[in-house]
């Protein structure tokens, strides 16, 4: 049953289908329903269910207000975004809502969560060079002084103390827990979560504690949802062979996509920092000057006679100097350079490459560098490397169907994070798949429920050996394309001949054509010609005859 709630308590009952709650992993579940609502004064006594559901639903209209709840089969949401459109008759409410356990973002921590503080003494080792101004007589009798060194070790037992800067995961999230009423519970198996350790030289702490709670997923590799003020942390959330999906048998449809963008295969990780050293400044600059100027003011004897005297053997005494050079093996130098800082130096490095990049032949991607501040051992910085490449494509798959529910009895348990089997129409075998986001409509049995399986990481082999078999599919396609194409070019060819062989056969007839034409104009001259001879022997013959004709 849906419902709201004020902050003072009051509740109110909402009649309606059109209810959307879209759950995501890693992040908070939202809220929406839609209603219209009416005052009961403008219809008097209702006529109709419709026009009494109207009725029924003006005391939640009544009572939205800030921080008032949404509660939906026990789960609780804060309303965030009422929307309210007047324009329609009855009145159209939308209520959003998000997880109550949003308060956890009330609350900012300016304080740093640190190790304990362990306390001991320690031995330094003090190195001192000692330097003696030693008078001798030169080969003239002159009084001269040379400067003779040596060093001496001493050591000192000295207190001291150290913050262990390994936390424990329970303390943590004690820390940013403190003042509100969220608690956190391990799912069954996840209990020793509660005893890992994570490096944090400077503190943890600093942020809002739902920030803080993300962080430390991410440090410790966790996953955590929220029953309400309860938040359930585990190594991997859901359990296995939840379900079984078969496209067009229990579900109407499923949707495969596969995106190769984001894939990386080499990281550069530092972590172990250790702080340098500051170089400090030089003390007795001032007291140099300080000498020189009272130097200068002090009256020097004007005769070699005085200065004899001044400089006899016997008012000088031995005078040492004392200079520490080194403590437990850390050089103790002096300059007169200015205070500087130097960067941070780390003593970890790690190159991660992924192993299909020589397997499978991907291209060297590389991911952007990180610095931990963390003090990670060789085996926990390969592991942290590891987890930080994303050598293998997001895959997600999304299931929708009329008959979803009609059929829940053979799709299994449906919950955030459970992992089954997806078999696809066109596949050759049921796929391993997990749920990362559901979109359910509780109030509604009609409209279907919509589940997402988001990127699974699969083993390396299997994926490279998928991707052999979906690369031979694939190049028997262009195989049979290639036959076809070629068909094609020899009916091409055939066709081609035939157009040859016709034109050669319309050249033929043309020439055939020339070829009478000109015979016809030369049988036409010679018939001309002939017609000429003719009519000269016809005009010979008469000429012959009327000669013959007078002699008789």
């Amino acid at each position: 049953m849906l419902y709201i709630k004020t902050p003072k308590g009051e509740e109110a009952p909402i009649v309606t289908n059109n209810v959307t709650i879209k759950e995501s992993l890693g992040s908070l579940s939202t809220i929406e329903a839609t209603f219209y609502a009416v005052d009961a004064n403008k219809y008097g006594k209702p006529t109709s269910y419709v026009r009494s559901q109207y009725v029924n639903n003006h005391p939640a209209f009544t009572m939205i207000s800030p921080f008032a709840e949404i509660v939906e089969k026990g789960q609780r949401f804060y309303l965030q975004q009422p929307q309210i459109d007047d324009s329609t008759d009855p009145v159209t409410v939308t209520l959003s809502g998000i997880q109550i356990a949003k308060q956890l973002h009330w609350k900012y921590i300016s304080k740093l969560c640190k190790g304990q503080v362990i306390k001991y003494t320690k031995t330094e080792i003090i190195k001192t060079r000692i330097t003696e101004q030693v008078p001798y007589k030169t080969k003239t009798g002159a009084i001269k002084y040379k400067s003779k060194s040596h060093i001496e070790k001493s050591t000192k037992q000295v207190p001291a103390k150290k913050i262990d800067d390994k936390i424990p995961l329970s303390k943590l999230l004690d820390f940013i827990s403190s003042g509100t009423k969220i608690k956190f519970k391990y799912q069954a198996g996840d209990e020793k979560l509660a005893n890992k350790t994570y490096s944090y030289p400077d503190g943890f702490g600093k942020g809002y504690a739902d920030q803080l709670l993300k962080k430390l997923s991410q440090d410790f590799d966790f996953e955590y949802k929220f029953d309400n003020l309860t938040c359930i942390i585990a190594k991997k959330l859901g359990n296995e062979d939840s379900f079984y999906f078969v496209d067009r048998v229990n579900c109407q449809k499923i949707n495969k996509e596969e995106n190769y963008s984001n894939i990386t295969t080499r990281i550069t990780v530092y972590s172990n920092p250790k702080k340098t050293r500051k170089a400090s400044v030089h003390k007795s600059k001032n007291s140099t000057k300080k000498f020189k100027s009272k130097s200068h003011k002090e009256k020097r004897p004007a005769y070699k006679k005085e200065r004899k005297q001044r400089n006899d053997r016997k008012s000088y005494k031995k005078q040492y100097q004392k200079k520490v050079i080194s403590i437990n093996g850390h050089p103790v130098t002096s300059t007169t350079k200015k205070k500087t800082t130097h960067g941070v130096q780390y003593e970890r490095k790690k190159v991660y490459t992924s192993p299909l990049v020589a397997s499978a032949g991907y291209p060297v991607i590389e991911a952007k560098t990180v610095y931990l501040k963390s003090n990670l051992s060789k085996a926990e910085l390969e592991a942290k490397a590891k987890s930080l490449v994303h050598d293998s494509p997001q895959v997600s798959f999304t299931v929708t169907g009329t008959n979803f529910k009609a059929f829940s009895k053979y799709c299994g348990t449906v919950e955030i994070g459970n992992q089954g089997l997806l078999m696809l129409l066109n596949g050759d075998k049921a796929q391993k798949a997990r749920i990362t986001a559901i979109e359910s409509h509780p109030e509604d049995d009609e409209t279907a429920n919509e589940i997402t399986f988001g990127t699974f990481r699969t083993d390396p082999i299997s994926y490279q050996l998928r991707q052999q078999r979906e690369y031979e599919a694939l190049a028997d396609s262009y195989r049979d394309l290639n036959d076809d194409v070629y068909d094609l070019a020899i009916n091409d060819d055939d066709f081609l001949d035939l157009v040859d062989d016709n034109d050669a056969m319309r050249n033929h007839v043309g020439n055939w054509h020339v070829i009478n034409y000109n015979r016809i104009v030369k049988n036409k001259k010679k018939i001309a010609a002939n017609k000429a001879e003719i009519a000269a022997l016809k005009g010979e013959v008469a000429a012959l005859q009327a000669s013959l004709t007078t002699k008789k």
